[in-house]
């Protein structure tokens, strides 16, 4: 019954699995350019996200903006 409620409860993400790798993508302007792509797993609630950011941005940075 706990366990049903802690679900509902939002809860602030802890990431890990990160991958960040930077290849060529399509962006909205239509040029083709270097962008970072962001891939994670939330340890909790097994969670995933995938982020494009259209520049190139540096590991920590990437990290950071996991949220």
């Amino acid at each position: 019954m706990t366990l049903k409620l802690f679900s509902l409860i939002p809860h602030a993400h802890r990431w890990h699995r990160i991958r960040i790798a930077r290849k060529g993508a399509l962006c909205p302007a239509g040029r083709v350019r270097l962008s970072t792509h962001i891939s994670a797993c939330c340890q909790r609630c097994g969670a995933r996200i995938h982020k494009i950011y259209y520049r190139d941005v540096s590991d920590e940075q990437a990290r950071r903006w996991l949220g």
